[in-house]
Formats: structure tokens, sequence, C-alpha cells
């Protein structure tokens, strides 16, 4: 390979290296400040670069939250690897749910709130731009995919009407949480909530 090639290479590299720093700094930006305060400037000071970086790589607000997307997707959606390992296991109501469990905890723990509060802001941002609902939509059916693996690995006979409902249940008690809204469950709770889900199937 010529030096030429090498440093255009490398050159390549970095640019996408900090295109992705910048982005993941938009989602950081979206669930610690909300949509209306992602601003090219908030997402500069987040990532720490120089003045101006994000409208160089998103020149638009709407490139912005595309960019801000894809990372959340790439983060909350399984590849579909995961989704035929998971349906081709013999998984009994205990083990069922302690994988529901599993990815609850990892999505409400203290860590993860920011992100989980990026996403809400993106479902709402989703809802009124047609290219984002896209996105979006094409990662929910990723996500409500992992939820039927799950069943059908359990032996449910309607895994698919069954996993959308599970993740309309799922979503809602994560809302609730995140809102720390009196309805909120506790883990004990959210757990008897998800076994008397499965029961149904």
């Amino acid at each position: 390979m010529s030096g030429y090639t090498t440093d255009v290479v490398e050159d390549s590299q970095v640019t996408f290296s900090r295109r992705h720093h910048v982005a993941d700094a938009a989602l950081r930006v979206l669930g610690e400040s909300g949509s209306r305060g992602l601003t090219h400037r908030a997402v500069d000071a987040a990532a720490r670069v120089p003045q101006g970086t994000t409208s160089n790589y998103f020149r638009t607000r709407s490139s912005l939250l595309a960019a801000a997307l894809a990372i959340h997707v790439d983060l909350d959606t399984p590849p579909e690897a995961v989704l035929t390992q998971i349906a081709s296991l013999d998984l009994n109501d205990e083990e069922a749910l302690d994988l529901l469990m599993g990815t609850m905890d990892r999505l409400l723990d203290n860590s993860s709130r920011t992100m989980l509060a990026a996403r809400y802001e993106l479902v709402l941002e989703s809802s009124r731009h047609k290219d984002l609902h896209a996105t979006f939509e094409a990662a929910r059916v990723r996500f409500v995919g992992l939820a039927e693996a799950l069943l059908k690995g359990r032996g449910c006979e309607s895994p698919q009407d069954h996993g959308e409902q599970l993740v309309v249940v799922m979503d809602g008690a994560l809302l609730d949480a995140l809102l720390a809204a009196k309805t909120a469950l506790d883990r004990d709770q959210l757990r008897d909530l998800l076994a008397r889900q499965l029961k149904t199937c």
C-alpha cells in the first residue's frame, strides 16, 4: 500500500472516529438537556471539541438528530445472530423471566438513565419527522423481534402478537420509572408484572 493510500485510510478512520464521537455526544445532550437543548454549540461542549466541529459534520439539526438516532439504534438493538440464538433456546418460565429482568435491569440502571431519557426524546422527534420515524420504526421492529424470539424459545404459540404486547408493557414500565411516577414499579413488582405477562402466553 502506498504512503498516499495509507494516509487516506488513516484520515478516513480519524474522520469516522470523530464523527462518531460527536454523534455520541449529541445523544448524551438529548438525554441530559432534552430536545430543546440539542444545539451544535451544546454538542461541541459535550464532545469537548473546538467550536464549529459539530456543524462541520452535521450541518442541520435534522442531520444531528439522525446521527444521534443511529448511535441509539446501534446501542439498543440486538444483531440478527442474537435473535436466532435466543429463538433456538428451550426456556422455562423462570429462565425467560430472568432474561427479561436482565434487560430491564440494564435499561433502568442509573448509568443508563441518560440514554433512556434520550430514547424517549428520539421517540417524540420521530413522531414529527418522517425520516427519523422510518429509522426508529425499523429499530423497534428489531426490539420486538427480540421479545418474539424469547417467547418462541419459551414455547409461546403466538410469539408475534405476544411479543408486541410484551414490549408495550415494558415500555410503559420504563417510562414510569424514568418519570419517577407514583405508579413506577419497584423491582419485585416489575418481576411480578412480567411473570404474569409470560403466563398469558
